[in-house]
C-alpha cells in the first residue's frame, strides 16, 4: 500500500497562510489607527500573523518535494530506495508526550505517532538520517499526522505485512513460555493472533476467570460516614429550636459543619462502595473497575503485551498491572508512553486482596502475551 503527504500538507499550508495574511492586514490597520499601547498589542499580532504565513509557505514547500511510502510484501519503500523486511529488525509507532487535554473526559491527547524504523545491522536507508534511541539505531520516516491515508490504514498495513517485527511494546522484553505453541516469532513484539477461542487456547486447560477486590473496606467507610451525617443532622435541629441540649454553645456550632461533612463523605462512599476496585482476569481477557468508574472490559485479542512489573518512570518499587494495547485501539482508562508505546498502569497490585496470585493468573490466561520484563 502507499501513502503520500501532498494533499494534507497542501490543505494545511493554504489554510494557515490564509489566515495568517488577513490577520496580518488585520495587524496593519490596527497599527495605523492605534496608538501608544494599542499599537504595540497590533505589531505583537503582527509578528504572530507573519509565523503563521512563514510556517504555511514551509508546508507548501514541503508539499512540493516528491514523498512516498509503500509498505507491501517486500518490505518499505521511500523515493530514494527502501528496506527488506529481512533488513529490518522492527518497526514501530512512536508517540511523544501529550500535548493538550480533552476537556470533556480530563484525559491527555497524544499527538499522531512516527513512523519509526529499525533496521538490521549494516542496512541502510537511503534519503533519510539515522538517529539512535534507546542504544539502536532508527529512521524517522513520516509522521502519520501529514499521511493522507490517515493512520489506521498504515496500521492496517503493518499489521499484515510487518507481523512481529511491529513493535507494540518497549523493545527489550520477551514473550513468557506460555502454554500452547506460540504463533509468531521474531525479534518485535507484535500483534499476536492466538487470541481466546482460537486453537491455541483450545489446548490450554480451560480455567475459570478470577476476581481480585480491593483491600480497603468501603462499606465500613460508607457506615462512618453516614453515622456522622446523621449525627451532624441530629445534633443541628435543636439550633432552629433554640435548645441546646448537650455541650456548651461553641461546640453546638460544629453540628452544621459535621452535617455537611458526614453527607458529602457519604455521598462519595456510596460511589466508591457502589464501584469498588476490582480485577478479573479470564480466558477472554480482563476488565478493570477503578474506585468509582466504570469497569472497562479488555479482550485478548486487543492486548499486545501484559506484564507485572514497576510503573514507567516511577521512583516506587511497586509492583502493578501494565498492558500494551494493540496499535489502533485505546482504553478510556489513564495511561502513559514508555519508549514512545501507550502504556497502561491498570492497578497497583498492593491494593488488591490476594496480590501474589495476580502475577500466576495473568500469566496463565494472557499466555505468550505474558511480557517478562528486562
Amino acid at each position: 500500500m502507499e501513502f503520500t503527504r501532498s494533499r494534507r500538507l497542501r490543505a494545511s499550508g493554504r489554510r494557515r497562510t490564509g489566515w495568517g495574511l488577513a490577520a496580518l492586514a488585520g495587524g496593519i490597520v490596527w497599527a495605523v489607527l492605534a496608538n501608544g499601547q494599542g499599537r504595540e498589542s497590533a505589531y505583537f499580532l503582527m509578528a504572530l500573523a507573519a509565523l503563521g504565513v512563514l510556517t504555511g509557505i514551509r508546508e507548501l514547500r514541503r508539499a512540493a518535494q516528491p514523498f512516498s511510502l509503500r509498505v507491501d510484501e517486500q518490505g518499505i519503500t521511500l523515493v530514494d530506495g527502501g528496506l527488506g523486511w529481512g533488513q529490518i529488525e522492527g518497526v514501530s509507532l512512536y508517540y511523544r508526550a501529550a500535548v493538550h487535554t480533552d476537556s470533556d473526559e480530563g484525559t491527555s491527547a497524544p499527538p499522531l505517532p512516527h513512523l519509526h524504523v529499525f533496521p538490521a545491522e549494516g542496512a541502510e536507508l537511503p534519503g533519510v538520517r539515522a538517529s539512535v534511541t534507546g542504544g539502536r539505531r532508527v529512521y524517522d520516516v513520516a509522521d502519520t499526522a501529514e499521511l493522507d491515508q490517515g493512520l489506521g490504514q498504515l496500521i492496517e498495513a503493518l499489521t499484515r505485512w510487518a507481523g512481529p517485527r511491529f513493535e507494540g511494546a518497549p523493545h527489550g522484553m520477551r514473550r513468557a513460555v506460555a502454554p500452547g505453541p506460540v504463533t509468531l516469532t521474531g525479534p518485535g513484539f507484535g500483534p499476536l493472533t492466538d487470541a481466546a477461542g482460537s486453537p491455541r487456547a483450545a489446548e490450554v486447560p480451560a480455567a475459570a476467570a478470577r476476581t481480585f477486590t480491593g483491600r480497603r473496606n468501603t462499606g465500613g467507610r460508607l457506615l462512618l460516614a453516614l453515622a456522622l451525617a446523621v449525627a451532624g443532622t441530629a445534633a443541628t435541629v435543636p439550633l432552629f429550636t433554640g435548645h441546646l441540649p448537650w455541650g456548651p454553645e461553641p461546640l453546638a456550632a460544629l453540628a452544621p459543619l459535621g452535617a455537611m461533612l458526614g453527607w458529602g463523605l457519604s455521598v462519595l462512599s456510596f460511589r466508591n462502595w457502589a464501584r469498588p476496585l476490582r480485577l478479573r482476569i479470564g480466558p477472554d481477557g480482563l476488565a478493570v473497575q477503578n474506585t468509582g468508574v466504570p469497569e472497562v472490559a479488555i479482550g485478548w485479542d486487543q492486548v499486545v503485551a501484559v506484564a507485572v512489573a514497576r510503573k514507567p518512570g516511577a521512583t516506587e518499587k511497586h509492583l502493578w498491572l501494565l498492558l500494551w494495547p494493540v496499535p489502533g485501539h485505546s482504553f478510556d482508562l489513564p495511561h502513559e508512553f514508555a519508549d514512545g508505546h501507550p502504556t497502561y498502569p491498570l492497578v497497583e497490585l498492593r491494593r488488591l486482596r490476594d496480590s501474589d496470585e495476580v502475577e500466576r493468573t495473568a500469566r496463565y490466561f494472557a499466555g505468550s502475551r505474558y511480557a517478562e520484563t528486562a
